[in-house]
């Protein structure tokens, strides 16, 4: 378990899953990652339970500390052990944990477990649309915008550019 101040980060729980399900299943949340399709309950199940078994995929729960209260999660995705590089995503949920400050802590113990544990030398994320508190957030934990994907993704009836940012260790 990954310890920090407001969260700390560990494994997902069957419990979680319901959760993540109705997320995933939530129109505005999955425009904010990209673009929406109905996650049928057959298809969430294959992905939940496949998190463990993808060796380029680590995914860690987010809890308040105090609380221990599940809300979201954060995935390094696409890990490449010849370039030492992956990218990484995060979720928090609901609204009301959300600008509190437990995203941009979870951000900063996964960089470190992605320095410290799997020996990366570069992670990126991707940002939809217009969402200045996430870019504000990634940059806070030190990432650099390193380039916008013009007219990149269709959501919500519109053409969307995409802000890519880096980390370098």
């Amino acid at each position: 378990m990954l310890i920090g101040a407001k969260v700390c980060l560990g494994p997902l729980f069957q419990a979680d899953a319901p959760v993540i399900f109705n997320w995933r299943n939530t129109l505005e949340l999955m425009h904010r990652d990209g673009l929406y399709r109905p996650v049928s309950q057959a298809s969430f199940e294959e992905w939940f339970g496949g998190i463990g078994k993808d060796p380029g995929r680590v995914v860690f729960s987010i809890r308040r500390q105090g609380d221990l209260k599940f809300i979201g999660f954060v995935q390094i995705i696409n890990v490449h052990p010849v370039f030492r590089s992956a990218e990484v995503g995060i979720m928090i949920g609901d609204a009301e944990n959300r600008g509190q400050g437990y995203g941009q802590e979870a951000l900063q113990l996964c960089v470190q477990f992605c320095w410290n544990e799997l020996n990366l030398q570069r992670l990126s994320m991707a940002v939809i649309g217009e969402n200045a508190a996430a870019v504000h957030t990634y940059q806070k934990a030190g990432f650099e915008p390193e380039g916008v994907l013009r007219r990149a993704q269709y959501l919500d009836g519109a053409f969307r550019d995409v802000t890519l940012l880096g980390l370098l260790r």
